[in-house]
């Protein structure tokens, strides 16, 4: 471990001088290769083994736009009640960690579905944001829908909070955010933090993000979507995350939007609080209530 730890800090080290010469002789260059950096997952996914409810799936898959093969799985009910749940992972993380959330689903009579996202799990790719992340679930929804109801975690959050916005038929759909990265901007400084980046280089970054599809930075925030979004939504955060900061949510929050329950814990963290049983119950309530 103290190997690996030092191995990483000498990277870091490594990269956050690559990234000063860099934006020294071309901060554009140097932010391409930064969002480059910032859209690769890391950890690499590990080749862990099928739990065993997965064994019981019908293993389905999707090319996306002719390149990336995503690969995921459905189960059907016993007893249907007519609708489809999909689960949507985060960064770094892969279809299998939701494991618990499939049998409770079944017994309610859902169909559910689920996807490693490009770059993720068993899934091809090497880059994911939140637009490829969208791309791949509407995509999902076309060829394996209709769907009903939705779960996100991290990024899956955030990126069905964009979804939710302009969803048809709000009324009829139901969005499960945990953990969404409610403001992308607290992402991005962290990574400029982490990496010291310029003055010169941040704002060369912040303009390339912008320019993907001519939004402005405010686009890409969880609670801005939502609050365009007239279904119903279950908002699920511990105040100790340290990945997507509670203090982001407490201004929507405050709102006190009609159509959005909220479910804040502590001690959970950005991780944990998705395999948490009490969680996993009261998330389950929602969809079949």
């Amino acid at each position: 471990m103290a190997k690996q730890g030092f191995s990483e800090r000498v990277y870091l080290k490594y990269l956050r001088t690559k990234f000063k010469t860099l934006a020294i002789l071309s901060p554009n260059k140097a932010a391409e290769i930064a969002f480059d950096l910032f859209c690769t997952p890391y950890p690499k996914y590990k080749k862990t083994k099928a739990p065993a409810i997965f064994h019981q799936a019908n293993k389905i898959s999707l090319e996306l736009n002719k390149e990336l093969l995503l690969k995921g799985f459905e189960w059907i009910p016993a007893h249907p009640n007519g609708k489809t749940v999909l689960i949507a992972h985060g960064y770094a993380s892969y279809f299998y960690k939701f494991e618990q959330y499939i049998q409770p689903l079944l017994k309610e009579g859902f169909r559910v579905i689920g996807f490693d996202a490009p770059g993720h799990g068993r899934s091809q790719g090497k880059y994911i944001n939140v637009l490829i992340y969208k791309e791949a679930i509407n995509a999902i929804m076309k060829a394996f829908g209709p769907v009903d109801h939705f779960i996100g975690h991290s990024l899956g959050g955030l990126t069905l909070a964009l979804i939710a916005e302009t969803i048809e038929a709000p009324e009829t759909h139901k969005f499960v955010l945990i953990a969404p990265a409610t403001k992308t901007t607290t992402t991005f400084e962290g990574f400029f933090n982490l990496m010291r980046f310029s003055k010169e280089l941040k704002l060369a970054f912040i303009q390339l993000v912008e320019s993907l599809a001519s939004k402005p930075m405010s686009y890409y925030e969880a609670d801005r979507a939502i609050e365009h979004f007239k279904g119903k939504v279950l908002w699920v955060h511990s105040q100790d995350d340290p990945v997507c900061p509670y203090k982001d949510l407490e201004n929507f929050k405050n709102k006190q939007p009609k159509n959005t329950e909220f479910l804040i814990t502590n001690e959970l963290g950005h991780n944990k609080i998705y395999k948490t049983q009490p969680v996993i119950d009261q998330i389950v309530q929602f969809l079949a209530s």
